[in-house]
């Protein structure tokens, strides 16, 4: 009776140590998995951080006053070029783009 009693025993423990292992291989997964996703989020906050500061900066206001609403420096001339739309090429089905740039 005591051997069948320790043999039970013995089956617990070894059941709650595989349990343990099989639990603590499991969240060492997940800390891998969400290690690396805080290493993608850091990267995307440093990206983030250095559009911020370029959108801040000095080149990035001019070149946007430039662009969009056509200002130009103090002692610079504006050349506004005016070219007739240039149309889209008509391509057959099935013609590569190629041909229809460069003929037969």
């Amino acid at each position: 009776m005591v051997i069948v009693v320790a043999l039970l025993l013995m089956g617990l423990f070894v059941y709650a140590a595989f349990q343990t292992a099989a639990q603590n291989h499991r969240l060492q997964l997940q800390e891998r998995a969400l290690r690396g996703e805080i290493a993608a989020l850091q990267q995307q906050h440093a990206e983030l951080q250095g559009l911020a500061a370029y959108i801040e900066s000095d080149e990035y206001i001019e070149a946007f006053a430039r662009t969009k609403f056509g200002l130009v420096m103090p002692g610079e001339t504006v050349v506004e070029v005016d070219a007739p739309p240039v149309p889209p090429a008509q391509r057959e089905p099935g013609e590569r783009w190629w041909e229809s740039l460069f003929g037969d």
